[in-house]
Formats: C-alpha cells, structure tokens, sequence
C-alpha cells in the first residue's frame, strides 16, 4: 500500500512544529539544570556558614558541657529550618546533637548520599561534614522548600509550554502555506499546462525566496525552449512531408501516364521514366540529407584534430566537375589542424559550396579563405551571387527555407543544407553568420573553437 505524500505545507509545519518543541524542552531542560545548580550552591552556603558559626563559638571550656548545654549550644545555630540538624564529634569522642538531630541523622545515614544530597521518601537534605580544631561538625539541612518552588516553576513552565504549543500550530501552519503557497502555485500552473487546460505556457514565478524564483524562471526558459523545439518539429515534420509528396505525386502521375497511354505512344516511356528517375533521385538526396541533419545534432565526443586543408582543396574540385562554370579561389595555410570528424567539416565545406554555386551565374568564382585567428578556426566562403536580402539573414539557416519561392523549383536542392551546416557548427560550440559581399553576394564565416 502506498504511504500517503504529504504536501509541503504539511511537512514545513511538522519541522516548524518540532523544532519548537525540541527548544522548549531544550529550554525547560537548561531551567531545571540552572535551578538543581542554585538550590546545591546555596544549601551549601548555608551549610559552610553554620559549620564555620559552630567552628568560630566553640572554646576549650565547651568540651566539658553536658548534653542539654551542647543541645541549647547547636540549637542557636539553628535558625531557618525546624527540620535542619547538627551533630558534633569532640575530641573525646563524644557526639552531641541539636534538637531532635540523632533521629534525623540516623534516618539519612539509612539513605544513600548523591554528592552531598539526600533523598528521603518525602523530604531532600544536604549533609555537609567538617573536621574544625578536633571537633567533627555535620549539618543537616532541609531543602524541601526550595525543591518545591523550582518544581511549581518548572510545572508552570511545562503548562506554559505546551499552551503555547497548542497555540503556535495554527501561526505556524498559516506561516507554512504562506511559503509553501509559490510552490503550490507553480504545481497548479504546470498541471494546467500539462492537462491543456490553460493557453500559458509560463509557470508562476514569485519574487521571494529567491530559489523558487530562480526555479520558476528556469522552469519558464525551458517550457519556452520545448514549446520552440515542438514547434520545429512540427514544421520540420509538414514540410519534408510536402516535400516528399511533390516528387511521390510526380511519379505516381508519370506511372498512371504510362499506363494509360504507353502502349499506344510508346515515345512517352522513355521521357516518363527519365522524369522518374529524376524525381527518385531527389527524393534519396532528401532523405540523405534528412539523416545527416539528425545526425548533426548529436554531440561529439573529443576527437583527435585532423588536417582541414586537403579536404576543402577535395571538395572544391568536386564543385569544379560539378559545375563546370565555376571556379573555386583557396586561401590558407599549407596545413591547418582542428579537432573535428572528417565527415562533419566535409559537409560544411560541401553545402557551403554548393550553395554559392547555385545562386552565382556562369563564369562565377568562388573564393574559399581558412585561417587561425585567437583561437579559433576560420572559415569564409565569399560568392558573387544574387545574394541575400538582410532581413533573411537568419530565415536562411531553417529547414526547407528558400528566399525566391516562385524559382526554387527551377533550382535544384531541397533547402536543408544551410540548417545541416548550423546544426554542426552548432555542436562543436561555434558559431555561423552571414554578410553581403561587394559588390554583390554574399559571405559566409564560420568561427569554430580550436
């Protein structure tokens, strides 16, 4: 059976409530030390000050008094307690006592001694002994009175406390939703959210205290993060399925057309299957290029570097039997070392290229620049293109994005390649920009940490 979760209303009043409890006997334990501690110090006082009166009084014409002088004698010192008692041992020996003093101190020889103290069935004593000039003097007093005063102080006390106790749990629950109340709230909003019962997608976030605040406005940042990726995904996922279904509609049209009409116009066969292979093969370029922008956002792991120089001076010459009325300008160094897997930098370099050549007229020229600068590498790729107006800057890098829709079909590509070369820029921690080239095109610069 499941135990019960308590909200943390509950549990901030049970540790509020407890360590109000645990200062209070805390409290009342220092009071009755405090209090045991007074009452010994001054039962010993009391004790001291008799002993050294008795000591102080006693001439060497005191030892030859009989039992009712010595009696009359101690009796004198006598004089807060009528249950308090002394005994005097002579050097001769002889024991005399105050006033009904032999009973009362034959009664606590009976009575095991605590340092001093001595607790009979209704009474507590304090027995202090002193060897004075040959004279052995014990005293005996009664400190019932005192006992009895702490004890009523510390019972009031403990009614007092737990008065106060009784009284503190509604303060203390109030005060405990009270501060509890940020966290309930932020519960309540992200149950409406995940129960689409709210068009908000932010939590509450309170000003104090300040961890729940920063709580909630991290919470806020990564709802806002999750709703933009649900967002993409969603648009990811309508447009590479019209993407796919342009060219799928185009075979399946060219397939009904050949079917109707093959046999008897043999001569569309072959211009329909030219169209379908063309179409198939744009649809494999499609999903390849789908695979590797999943690929790209997967984080890398430390890497050895690895010499960029041949593989732009390879991919350049590939652009070259390409197109063939391009031409591709490098300038770098004779070797250039950055920790990155050959595939990743090979398809930045790739659609880098491929892109400015699309967009550049015949005869264009390319140029290709690879260099070190603080601790970063490099990379620009500078077109005389049509370029790209500024305020689709940042438009250009999302899937599928081309900026001349009514001619895109007559340019071949499926729009991805820019957001494949972000998403690796991006997991190698760098950073992709875009600027117009004079006097006309565009640049690309990519800075990636070396």
């Amino acid at each position: 059976m499941n135990k019960k979760i308590r909200t943390t209303s509950q549990q901030l009043t049970q540790l509020f409530l407890t360590l109000f409890i645990i200062i209070l006997f805390l409290v009342n334990l220092a009071f009755a030390g405090i209090s045991t501690a007074f009452i010994y110090n001054n039962a010993h006082e009391q004790a001291e000050e008799v002993i050294d009166t008795v000591s102080d009084n006693i001439g060497g014409h005191d030892e030859h008094k009989n039992k009712k002088e010595w009696k009359l004698f101690l009796n004198a010192y006598l004089a807060r307690q009528s249950n308090d008692a002394i005994s005097l041992k002579t050097p001769k020996g002889k024991t005399v006592y105050s006033e009904d003093g032999e009973e009362l101190f034959e009664k606590v020889k009976n009575h095991r001694n605590y340092n001093n103290v001595v607790f009979m069935e209704n009474s507590v004593y304090y027995l202090r002994t002193a060897n004075e000039d040959g004279y052995r003097i014990s005293v005996i007093l009664n400190v019932d009175d005192l006992f009895t005063l702490i004890t009523h102080l510390l019972l009031a006390i403990i009614i007092l406390n737990l008065i106060a106790i009784i009284c503190s749990i509604p303060l203390i629950k109030r005060f405990s939703r009270k501060w509890s109340q940020p966290l309930e709230k932020i519960d309540q909003d992200i149950e409406a959210i995940e129960h689409q019962t709210t068009a908000k997608k932010k939590v509450f976030v309170p000003k104090q205290p300040a961890e729940i605040h920063h709580l909630a406005q991290s919470f806020n940042k990564l709802l806002e993060y999750q709703d933009k990726a649900i967002q993409r995904e969603q648009q990811f996922v309508t447009d590479a399925s019209h993407e796919l279904k342009t060219p799928l509609a185009a075979i399946r049209g060219h397939i009904n057309l050949i079917k109707r009409r093959g046999k008897e116009h043999p001569e569309i066969v072959a211009k329909s299957l030219q169209y379908i292979d063309s179409e198939s093969s744009r649809m494999e370029i499609l999903v390849n290029e789908l695979l590797e922008l999943g690929r790209a956002k997967k984080q890398h792991q430390s890497i050895d570097p690895i010499d960029l120089v041949p593989i732009v001076q390879k991919e350049s010459e590939i652009l070259e039997q390409e197109y063939d009325t391009c031409s591709v300008y490098i300038s770098s160094p004779i070797k250039l070392f950055c920790p990155i897997e050959i595939k990743d930098f090979r398809l930045i370099v790739h659609n880098l290229l491929d892109n400015a050549a699309k967009y550049s007229q015949d005869n264009a020229k390319i140029k290709v620049e690879l260099q070190k600068d603080n601790g970063y590498l490099i990379l620009r790729v500078k077109d005389q293109g049509i370029g790209i107006r500024k305020e689709n800057y940042d438009k250009i890098f999302d899937r599928f994005y081309r900026e001349d829709q009514a001619h895109s079909s007559q340019i071949k590509g499926t729009g991805i390649g820019l957001a494949i070369v972000k998403d690796i820029v991006t997991k190698y921690h760098g950073k992709i920009s875009v600027s117009a080239n004079t006097p006309k095109g565009v640049i690309f610069e990519i800075k990636l940490p070396l």
